[in-house]
C-alpha cells in the first residue's frame, strides 16, 4: 500500500519545474475538501482488495508547506484512519522559505516521520540563479526546525550543473547538510522542461551555459562524496546512510501500484497507469476524474521492471531479465551494464548513458 497525495501550491513557480503546480492557495479549503472525497472513494475499492507490503504515504508538489499546516495534518489523518495505516514511512516535502518549528511540530504530532527539505543549494548565487525565495540561512534553520520537532529521517535535496555553479559548492554544501543532520540526499542535474521560463532563458539548451564534462564530473564526484560520508548510492540520483533509503520511492522502482490523489497527480493500480486533470478547479468539480495514460501487459511490467531495477544500484536480477537478454548483452558490450553476483546494473559509464539503456526495455 502506497499512497501519493500531490499539493499543487506554490509561494511561486520556480523557473524551471515542470510539475503541475499555482502560486497562491485561494482554492486550499475546497481543494482538500475534494481530496478527501476522492481519499473515502478510494477506501471503499481498497476495502474490497487485499493490500499488503511495506505502507508509505508521501505528501509532494507543489509545496505542501506553503499551504497551513492545519489542512496538511487533517490529511494525513484522514489517510491514516481510513485505511487503518498505523506504522508506516510518511513524508512531507517542504520548502525553507515556507516552513518553520511550529508547522515541523505540527507535522511531526500528525504523524510523519520523515521529511524532505527542497534546498537545492546552500550557495546564495546559485539559489538566486535557481529563482529560489529561500537563502543559505532558511535552508539550514529548516533542517535545524526538523531535528528539535523530532524528526530524525531528513532528506535534502541538491542541484547540479546550474550556470556558474562551483564543484566544490556541491561537496561543501553537502558536507554542511550531513553534519547539520541530513540522512538522506537527492542530487538532481538541472535539466530544461517544455514551456518553463528556463526554456526559454537558456533556448532549450544548457550545454552553451554549463559544460557537459563539468556536470557529469560534478556527479560523479558527489556521488563518490556522499558514499565516502557513509551515505550508500542506492538509485541513480538517491544516497542515504543504511535504513534511511526513501521506502515510497524505492517502492515505485520495484513496480508496485500506488494509489494518487490530487490535481496533477500520476497513479498505478490494476495494470493502468492514469493522471488527475492538471486542473485545480476541475478537480474539485470531480476529484474522481482520471485520465487513462497506459494499460500494461505482463510483458510490459517486466521491461518496466527492468528498467526501474537498473535505476537502483542493486540493479536487475537474471531471473527477471531473462527474456530480455538481447538488451543486456547488446548493453554488456557497450559498456553500459555489468554483470554481478545477482544479475546486472549500470557501470559507471552506463549511468551517463542510462535513458539509452532503458529505451531497449521499454
Amino acid at each position: 500500500m502506497h499512497i501519493y497525495v500531490h499539493i499543487p501550491f506554490c509561494a511561486r513557480k520556480c523557473p524551471y519545474c515542470g510539475f503541475y503546480s499555482v502560486a497562491g492557495c485561494t482554492d486550499a479549503g475546497a481543494y482538500f475538501d475534494a481530496l478527501k472525497k476522492e481519499i473515502f472513494e478510494q477506501q471503499v475499492y481498497c476495502s474490497a482488495k487485499k493490500d499488503g507490503g511495506m505502507k508509505t504515504i508521501y505528501f509532494g508538489g507543489g509545496t505542501p508547506s506553503f499551504v497551513d499546516a492545519s489542512y496538511v495534518c487533517d490529511a494525513l489523518r484522514y489517510i491514516k484512519d481510513m485505511f487503518s495505516i498505523e506504522d508506516g514511512e510518511f513524508t512531507i516535502e517542504v520548502n525553507p522559505n515556507s516552513f518553520d518549528e511550529d508547522k515541523a511540530r505540527r507535522y511531526r504530532e500528525a504523524g510523519f516521520n520523515r521529511i524532505s527539505i527542497g534546498v537545492q543549494s546552500l550557495h546564495d548565487d546559485t539559489l538566486k540563479t535557481l529563482g529560489r525565495l529561500h537563502d543559505r540561512k532558511e535552508a539550514l534553520l529548516a533542517v535545524e526546525a526538523s531535528r528539535k520537532a523530532g524528526f530524525t529521517n531528513i532528506s535534502c535535496d541538491l542541484m547540479l550543473g546550474v550556470p556558474g555553479q562551483k564543484e566544490e559548492d556541491l561537496y561543501e554544501d553537502a558536507k554542511t547538510l550531513i553534519d547539520a543532520g541530513a540522512k538522506h540526499i537527492s542530487m538532481y542535474s538541472l535539466m530544461i522542461e517544455e514551456e518553463t521560463p528556463y526554456e526559454k532563458l537558456y533556448g532549450g539548451r544548457l550545454d552553451e551555459f554549463v559544460d557537459e564534462d563539468l556536470e557529469r564530473k560534478m556527479y560523479h564526484g558527489l556521488r563518490a562524496f556522499l558514499e565516502k560520508e557513509g551515505l550508500i548510492p542506492y538509485e541513480i540520483s538517491n544516497c542515504a546512510f543504511p535504513g534511511y533509503e526513501s521506502r515510497h520511492n524505492l517502492s515505485y522502482w520495484s513496480g508496485s501500484e500506488y494509489y494518487a490523489y490530487g490535481a496533477g497527480a500520476h497513479g498505478y493500480l490494476d495494470s493502468v497507469r492514469f493522471a488527475h486533470p492538471e486542473s485545480i478547479d476541475e478537480y474539485i468539480k470531480d476529484p474522481m476524474k482520471r485520465i487513462t495514460e497506459e494499460v500494461l501487459t505482463e510483458e510490459d511490467k517486466i521491461k518496466e521492471k527492468c528498467m526501474l531495477a537498473l535505476r537502483t544500484s542493486a540493479g536487475m536480477s537474471r531471473e527477471l531479465c531473462k527474456d530480455f537478454m538481447d538488451a543486456v548483452v547488446k548493453n554488456v558490450d557497450l559498456g553500459y551494464l555489468e554483470e554481478d553476483g545477482n544479475g546486472y546494473r549500470l557501470t559507471r559509464k552506463g549511468l551517463d548513458f542510462a535513458n539509452l539503456v532503458f529505451m531497449d526495455f521499454v
